[in-house]
């Protein structure tokens, strides 16, 4: 849980070595020394973040934010229990003192996940106890225990498993959503990769966003914008959690660079109201819910290698619809855990899953309604070498579309009813990006009239549009 600003002293857990502060002389002593009575208090459970010049609190068995104006609330208190007035300047004083003293913070490790009653380790599959040296930041609210004797997702889960059958359709893509989940539960926010799941209403797109919640833990999740990935206070508000969820997103349109850095990987800027800006990672997993897909501006491929997506194609009848499914699956939750890691022994399994997903005929379908380059590129056949159609340009007479890609591209564009086609130069660069987007390799070659290609026209599926154009009744 993320303390707040406005959080009361009298919500912290009180300490177990506390003094008596009766004739302590708070007010005579030097600020280091307030700042170490200030440390103690906390049962020396505060360490310093220097990337954020945060101070960070271990409490529930993870490391959490503590802010200054907390911190001061509770040195002004023990001020009050000694019987003696305080000074708001000799408070702050300590507090800055207490950020010289403290130890820094390590590095979180990437296999461990934080449970109520211990620390699961994913790459030697044991249980151990809690150690404050792990570094975690998140830890969700369930118990770990080992699976049951011949535990399954349909027997020990049947309201999950029912709702996994509806959403996924088939058993290969069941199998890429545990994946989904189980990404969100070990935050392997270092795969590099987002999530953005997409279908009409009542299609268990809200189920599976609860469901990741509950995985993360409610208070390591946070409610974000496509918006806010681009501006540096905004992003302030996401720091700290481990789940970022993008729910029912305006239609959006644009290069997704905040999307892009942050699921990259790279270090991004950070302007919290009243404290100095700095920059950061944020190591949180990325999850889209929407009713349809992002339109993305960016061709150079930085969003599709990260992008998962996952098309939840059956929206269920109003009559056949389980109100309290959430409340249902909720109680299935531990058993969900032990299979989801039973189900991914190795995380690499998880993850080439995800890699399938991003491959597979629904999120290829998926790309062409939300990219029309990418559609069109599904009408061209790949040639093993450059002896196919020219490039071409809108100034070579008489306009031919079956000979020149531009101008098939340009005919696409007049007989689909879009508007705006790329110009011939984003045309010739982003090619390439729609063409693996549809499975297939590009090449081309300077020849005598002009750069030559490796594709040609599909006969059959350009018909689709082409022949409106030639056409002359």
């Amino acid at each position: 849980m993320l303390a707040h600003a406005d959080d009361s002293v009298t919500n912290l857990p009180k300490p177990t070595n506390q003094k008596d502060l009766s004739g302590m002389n708070l007010s005579q002593m030097a600020s280091s020394q307030r700042a170490e009575l200030l440390n103690q208090y906390y049962d020396n459970n505060l360490a310093i973040n220097l990337t954020t010049d945060e101070i960070y609190y271990y409490q529930d068995n993870a490391w959490q934010p503590i802010s200054d104006k907390m911190l001061m609330r509770t040195l002004a208190d023990l001020f009050t229990q000694s019987g003696e007035p305080f000074n708001p300047i000799r408070i702050s004083s300590a507090v800055e003192s207490l950020r010289l003293s403290l130890p820094i913070m390590g590095t979180s490790q990437k296999d461990l996940i934080c449970f109520k009653n211990g620390v699961y380790e994913l790459k030697k599959q044991t249980f151990k106890p809690h150690n404050k040296q792990d570094w975690l930041l998140v830890s969700n609210d369930i118990d770990y225990y080992p699976a049951k004797e011949k535990e399954s997702f349909d027997t020990h889960t049947p309201n999950f498993a029912k709702w996994l059958k509806r959403a996924s359709g088939n058993q290969d893509k069941a199998k890429n959503i545990l994946a989904a989940l189980y990404m969100i539960l070990a935050n392997r926010h270092d795969w590099q990769l987002f999530l953005e799941i997409t279908g009409g209403g009542g299609s268990g797109k809200s189920v599976f966003a609860e469901i990741a919640t509950m995985l993360a833990g409610k208070n390591n999740t946070v409610i974000g914008t496509m918006d806010a990935l681009e501006k540096a206070r905004d992003r302030a508000l996401i720091v700290g959690y481990s789940l970022v969820i993008l729910p029912d997103q305006p239609r959006y349109m644009g290069s997704g660079a905040g999307l892009k850095a942050i699921t990259g990987g790279d270090e991004v800027a950070i302007d919290p109201k009243h404290k100095q800006p700095y920059s950061c990672k944020i190591p949180a997993v990325v999850l889209v819910i929407n009713n349809e897909a992002m339109r993305f501006n960016e061709r150079n491929g930085g969003i599709s290698r990260r992008r998962v997506i996952f098309h939840f194609g059956e929206v269920i009848p109003e009559k056949e619809r389980d109100l309290d499914l959430v409340s249902k699956i909720e109680q299935e939750l531990p058993s969900i855990v032990r299979l989801l890691l039973n189900e991914f022994t190795s995380p690499t399994e998880a993850k080439d899953r995800l890699h399938q997903q991003q491959q597979s005929d629904e999120a290829t379908a998926i790309k062409r309604e939300s990219d029309h380059l990418v559609d069109f590129c599904s009408y061209l056949d790949a040639l093993d070498y450059p002896n196919g159609m020219f490039i071409g340009n809108m100034g070579i007479m008489p306009f031919n579309p079956r000979k020149y890609l531009y101008h098939a591209y340009i005919e696409y564009i007049r007989n689909t009813g879009l508007n705006n086609p790329l110009s011939l130069t984003q045309f010739g660069t982003s090619l390439n990006y729609a063409m693996k987007e549809n499975g297939k390799d590009y090449m081309r070659k300077r020849a005598n009239k002009g750069m030559r290609t490796n594709v040609e026209l599909n006969i059959n599926t350009s018909q689709d549009w082409l022949p409106k154009a030639e056409d002359p009744n």
